[in-house]
């Protein structure tokens, strides 16, 4: 085998060019290479995250819980914020540049002429890795949609849909039903399904009826309970009281924790004897991007939100803070409604400094700010910027001691300024 390169951002880069689309709802070339890789299991037991919005925390609460208890765990997740390694886990640890070169190398030998997607390449990686790690556990993180997207091509012992809402309508439909079915297709067959939030769509019901899907709905087949200074997950089977609240800031957290032991209490039941551990567990798990924050006094808070429910939880959480002040620094993929990530901000945020997402599929600034300007009646106070990072230090020099800055709108966005929070940190240290 020859090498073609000697960098994982080489391969990448190249990984990008291979297929004539970034996205391809097909899963017959993926299958053919996944068949010539000869890979017999990629863990014991598997579990499948889908839904529009936290999917990553419930990856991030099975992984804790299911480590605590030193059972071997691998994630597959995207997309990444710093950089691609995150994407593949084992036992916690980010893959190491070596083994993904060595991936990369086989699976293009074993291609043959199949083209794969970037996203293709990054499942198939993460499969053969699993396959050679003697997995408890893997936890697959749906990249869009469910019924075609490459994780659906080994089957789940246990699935969870997060949420429903509306993203990605020009692959996956613009109504509610036509969402719910593409992420239905990760289900299987008298298996258990859960359901992380309250009333799924119809079409979901109908379709768990159909398939013979055992289906876990919340505040129905469970309860979330919660205090001041604690919470409980509430089923026929499991009962977990007094768990002390999450460092995840956001009611909708408790959700995807709770559906997150549902899935282990079926697949793995011995992980959650201890429930000392798993209290531990669950109140310890952090990610990024999520309601994080990069400073505080003067307060920083990055998010990953990018479409219409995730701003409105966004906006719920920085109301419940009773801020003086708050500035925003946006950007956007172009693919998105502007309008629905904006408008739940509208009343709260006194100046917008809006930055142009450095990737091709990042919307021009300007554009932003011309679609968001309807808004506002023509009264938008609002700059704009060539690039997100140049957005971010402006705001940042601009901003007074009790004011928020908030910087959102796309995981792109959330990388540049952690990128260049993290550049500026190592050339302080190193003065």
């Amino acid at each position: 085998m020859t090498k073609k390169f000697k960098t994982v951002s080489e391969w990448l880069d190249w990984q990008q060019t291979i297929h004539p689309l970034n996205i391809d709802f097909k899963l017959e070339r993926i299958l053919s290479v996944y068949k010539k890789l000869n890979i017999s299991s990629i863990a014991n037991k598997i579990i499948t995250v889908a839904g529009t919005n936290g999917k990553g925390s419930t990856v991030s609460f099975l992984e804790s819980v299911i480590s605590k208890k030193n059972y071997r765990v691998g994630t597959f997740t995207s997309p990444h914020i710093l950089r691609y390694n995150e994407r593949i886990k084992i036992n916690g640890q980010e893959i190491d540049d070596e083994s993904l070169l060595e991936t990369f190398e086989m699976i293009n030998d074993r291609r043959g002429d199949t083209t794969l997607t970037y996203f293709e390449f990054a499942t198939l990686s993460a499969f053969y890795l699993f396959s050679k790690s003697n997995l408890d556990v893997a936890v697959l993180e749906v990249g869009l949609g469910g019924r075609l997207d490459a994780t659906n091509i080994v089957d789940s012992d246990v699935s969870i849909i997060t949420s429903i809402g509306i993203d990605h309508t020009e692959f996956l439909g613009n109504t509610i039903d036509s969402i719910a079915l593409e992420k239905a297709g990760v289900m299987r067959p008298f298996k258990k399904s859960i359901y992380a939030q309250n009333k799924p769509p119809a079409a979901l019901l109908k379709y768990t009826k159909n398939k013979s899907v055992n289906l876990l709905i919340h505040n129905n087949d469970y309860q979330v309970n919660r205090s001041k200074t604690n919470w409980s997950i509430n089923s026929k089977n499991l009962n977990l009281n007094e768990i002390p609240n999450l460092k995840m800031i956001g009611d909708y957290q408790y959700n995807y924790a709770a559906a997150s032991l549902l899935a282990l209490n079926e697949i793995l039941p011995d992980c959650l004897k201890d429930h000392d551990d798993v209290k531990v567990a669950l109140s310890e798990t952090e990610i990024s991007g999520r309601f994080q924050f990069l400073s505080k006094s003067p307060d920083i808070i990055l998010d990953v939100a990018h479409n219409e429910d995730a701003a409105k939880s966004l906006a719920e959480n920085i109301k419940t803070r009773g801020y003086d002040s708050i500035q925003v620094v946006l950007g956007v993929l172009a693919d998105k409604d502007v309008y629905s990530i904006v408008e739940p901000f509208s009343n709260l945020v006194d100046h917008w400094y809006i930055g142009t997402i450095n990737s091709e599929r990042g919307m021009n600034a300007d554009e932003i700010s011309y679609r968001i300007n309807s808004i506002y009646k023509n009264k938008l106070s609002a700059e704009t910027y060539a690039s997100v990072t140049t957005a971010f230090n402006q705001a940042r020099a601009n901003q007074t001691k009790d004011s928020l800055l908030l910087v959102y709108g796309s995981f792109y966005t959330v990388s540049e300024v952690l990128k260049s929070h993290m550049c500026e940190q190592n050339k302080n240290n190193a003065v």
